[in-house]
């Protein structure tokens, strides 16, 4: 079995909401990652390199389109977060807690949730830039002691039945019902909505990245780029309980 084997490093800023030490804190992160796609027995390379492409362009929009410029918080923040940035276009990111060890964990789970199922990011690097300290995660077993479950995490309320590093999707965020009717109102009413909604980006990717290699045969064999400013839409995916 042969493996195709690319790293790419993208630069993310972040804002966190830190109610421990009472701060707004500011973060540039430099982001790598290593992404592994196997080709698989009987399967031709050209194949193989189209699902490469899907996975490095997916993990690239996410971070970049989606990661980038996000307020991060934690369940004491989350009040705060709601109600003074809902308003805004950044995104949102909701962590059990507020470490490195969480974060890169919950991006390393979530860069191997959504790309192509031939593929797995096996190493993320996370750089601060700012404090000069690098984090190192390398996993393969993808056990994720850091991560909590949703329901430990967020309780029977919780919109959502796994948390949102485990969804195929581009969301970061999960909530919380106010009540057992709300949460039965959304599910029956919204939650097909929502799930299309937030899955659209890489639906998105995927066809582009078919319908580019499709008609480039000269690239195939190797990474595409492609400007998804204006070819994928962006989910916009504000941490409000849908009402």
């Amino acid at each position: 079995m042969n493996e195709l084997i690319v790293t790419k490093t993208i630069p993310v800023r972040c804002t966190v909401i830190d109610t421990d030490t009472k701060q707004i804190r500011s973060h540039t992160y430099e982001i790598k990652y290593g992404l592994k796609t196997e080709a698989q027995e009987g399967e031709d390379y050209n194949t193989a390199y189209i699902h490469q492409n899907i996975s490095f362009q997916i993990a690239n929009a996410f971070l970049w389109d989606q990661l980038h410029q996000s307020i991060i918080y934690d369940f004491d923040g989350k009040e705060l977060a709601e109600k003074n940035f809902c308003e805004f276009d950044n995104n949102f990111m909701f962590l059990p807690n507020l470490s490195e060890a969480t974060l890169i964990s919950a991006i390393h789970c979530k860069l191997n949730a959504i790309i192509h199922e031939s593929s797995i990011v096996d190493v993320v690097s996370l750089k601060d830039t700012v404090d000069d300290l690098d984090y190192n995660f390398v996993n393969t077993d993808f056990e994720y002691p850091m991560l909590m479950d949703i329901k430990d995490w967020l309780g029977e309320l919780s919109f959502w039945d796994k948390p949102w590093w485990y969804r195929r999707d581009f969301s970061t965020f999960d909530n919380i019902a106010i009540s057992k009717e709300e949460l039965d109102e959304w599910k029956e009413t919204k939650h097909e909505e929502s799930t299309a909604r937030m899955q659209k980006a890489i639906l998105d990717i995927e066809e582009t990245v078919l319908d580019q290699m499709g008609t480039t045969p000269e690239d195939k064999g190797q990474l595409i780029e492609v400007d998804f400013a204006k070819k994928v839409s962006k989910p916009r995916l504000v941490p409000k309980s849908p009402k």
